[in-house]
C-alpha cells in the first residue's frame, strides 16, 4: 500500500499573471498585423505607381507618333552590324598573329584569318607549297596550347604562278587564352 498525501486543496495556477501574459502577447501580435498589413498596402501602391510609369514610359512622349515597324526593323539591323564591328574591333589581333606566327612553318603562307569572337573559333585558309608543310601547321597547332581541335576542312592541289603547284587549304580551330 502507497500512501500519497496531497497537502494543497486545489491546484495552484496564477490566474492573473497568466491572462497578462496572455494579453501582452495578443496585444504585441495586433500591433505586428497592423505593421505587417500596412507594409503590404504600401508595396502593393509602389507596385501601382511603377506599373503606371512603365505604361507611360513604353508608350512614349505625349503627342509622338510611335515609330513604324519598318523604321525599327532598320534600326535593329543597322545596331546590329554596329555590334559586329565593335565585337570585331575588340578582338586582339596583334596577340592573335603573335599564336600564329609561332605555328606556321616556312613554305605556308596564310591568306584568310576569320576569328570568331562568340565560340572563340578562328578560320583560316592558305597555300601550302608541299604537303609536308601543311602537315607541320597542322602539327604545330594540335602541339601549340593556343590552339585546340584542330580541323582541316578541306584541301586541294592549286597552281600558284605559272610553274610551281602548291596546296590551298582551309582549316578551323579553337582559339584558347593561355
Amino acid at each position: 500500500m502507497k500512501l500519497t498525501i496531497n497537502l494543497a486543496t486545489r491546484r495552484y495556477v496564477n490566474l492573473r499573471q497568466l491572462n497578462a501574459i496572455l494579453a501582452a502577447s495578443f496585444v504585441i501580435l495586433v500591433l505586428l498585423l497592423v505593421y505587417l498589413v500596412r507594409e503590404v498596402a504600401n508595396n502593393q501602391v509602389e507596385i501601382n505607381k511603377i506599373k503606371s510609369q512603365s505604361a507611360a514610359a513604353s508608350s512614349g512622349p505625349v503627342g509622338v507618333a510611335p515609330v513604324p515597324a519598318e523604321q525599327m526593323k532598320d534600326l535593329e539591323t543597322k545596331i546590329a552590324f554596329a555590334n559586329t564591328l565593335i565585337d570585331r574591333k575588340a578582338m586582339n589581333w596583334l596577340e592573335l598573329l603573335d599564336k600564329l606566327e609561332l605555328v606556321v612553318p616556312a613554305g605556308v603562307a596564310l591568306t584568310q584569318v576569320e576569328p570568331s569572337v562568340q565560340d572563340q573559333t578562328l578560320k583560316l585558309t592558305g597555300m601550302a607549297l608541299t604537303f609536308d608543310n601543311l602537315r607541320a601547321l597542322l602539327e604545330n597547332m594540335e602541339r601549340s596550347p593556343n590552339f585546340s581541335e584542330v580541323y582541316l576542312l578541306g584541301q586541294s592541289e592549286r597552281k600558284m604562278g605559272k610553274t610551281q603547284q602548291g596546296f590551298g587549304f582551309s582549316l578551323s580551330c579553337k582559339v584558347g587564352n593561355r
